[in-house]
């Protein structure tokens, strides 16, 4: 979704990241570009570089282990969820589907937790409306067939971020630890094509009317690029 944090950052809407883990299972790279030691702190500074590219103006970390969210204690996570929510006042959340994109167990937990501390807010902290990032299962298909998608016809919105792909490919570029470029397998041109499109699925909203497709996340909404400020 880094096209979606580029496009609203560039229309002067305020763009916040809470990420749970700092990735410290994962790839140093090929060749390694720093002892597993290190890790945590490398993708800390790679998560950070991403954000700075992607004009995101507010970042913070919890303190989970890579690989154990889903023995997280859920009362203590969705607090430190609803803080976010109680210091940020976002009115749109976008966070993983149940499917969790690849399927990743952290990806699952954090989905599950970040839905139930939406249905927990309450008072002016309360966001208006909570996505989930997805693939169309006709794309996520070409992508690669062995993780799920979300069914087409339950797509709500599809972004045209293409006037920011270029911002969103020096954001995956910052990763330099996850060394393979997305979706390795497609040539360069099919491979562009596929991330200028971002999808998600409207998994809550406190709005009184529920469309089956959207143009744009604050539809129905006070849109604070109206008012010409974040």
């Amino acid at each position: 979704m880094g096209g979606t944090l580029a496009k609203y950052a560039a229309e002067s809407v305020r763009t916040s990241v809470l990420c749970a883990t700092r990735g410290e299972r994962g790839s140093r790279g090929d060749p390694p570009l720093c002892s597993p030691e290190e890790l945590p702190a490398l993708r800390e500074r790679e998560l950070r570089e991403a954000c700075k590219i992607l004009g995101v103006q507010n970042l913070r970390l919890l303190q989970y282990r890579d690989g154990e969210l889903p023995k997280a204690e859920p009362d203590k996570i969705i607090g430190a969820i609803l803080q976010a929510f109680e210091d940020w006042k976002p009115q749109i959340v976008i966070t993983f589907g149940p499917e969790g994109r690849t399927s990743h167990p952290d990806h699952i937990a954090i989905h599950r937790f970040a839905t139930e501390a939406f249905r927990q807010a309450g008072g002016p902290a309360a966001p208006a409306k909570l996505y989930y990032m997805a693939f169309p299962q006709s794309i996520q298909e070409v992508i690669s067939p062995r993780f799920a998608g979300q069914p087409d016809d339950r797509i709500t919105l599809t972004l045209d971020v293409s006037p920011w792909l270029e911002i969103k490919r020096q954001a995956i570029a910052a990763h330099r630890t996850q060394v393979k470029p997305p979706f390795a397998h497609l040539s360069e041109a099919r491979r562009w094509e596929i991330l200028s499109r971002e999808y998600y699925v409207l998994g809550e909203s406190r709005l009184p009317n529920r469309p089956d497709h959207e143009r744009d996340l604050f539809e129905g909404l006070f849109d604070p690029r109206e008012a010409g400020h974040a």
